[in-house]
């Protein structure tokens, strides 16, 4: 099945223009945030003397004690929401708690696809100069 992209150009003005990109900014820096705290998390989880020592039990075992670390390491979606609310107060009049939840939950959906390596690097976004 063939998939097709139409990009259409919006015709706006440079107000409105100056405000979508605001707000796209805004959310690209949430995001960076994010994801940069999820892995600073992650990191310290991994140099841990706890994690090391995970290796040589039964997969069962290692299993429960990741998940514990996980908990103890404050790696999760929830955390990672607690983490983005005061940004979104912060930034209320251009992104709503719906979208800062939306954007931690990308960051988390990004970390856990190099958790489990099913990517080999995270990529944080940047400015696009146009």
């Amino acid at each position: 099945m063939a998939n097709y992209v139409l990009t259409l150009a919006l015709k706006t003005e440079l107000w409105q223009e100056h405000i979508l990109e605001k707000r796209l900014n805004i959310a690209r820096m949430i995001y960076n945030s994010c994801l940069s705290k999820i892995l600073k998390r992650h990191r310290k989880m991994i140099n841990s003397s706890e994690y090391k020592g995970i290796s040589n039990l039964d997969k069962k075992e290692q299993s429960k004690r990741y998940k514990e670390l996980d908990k103890k390491y404050l790696i999760s979606k929830f955390e990672l929401n607690k983490y983005v609310k005061p940004m979104t107060q912060k930034f209320k009049k251009n992104i709503g708690s719906q979208m800062g939840q939306e954007l931690a939950e990308r960051a988390f959906a990004t970390y856990e696809k190099f958790k489990y390596s099913k990517a080999k690097k995270v990529y944080f976004k940047s400015m696009k100069i146009s």
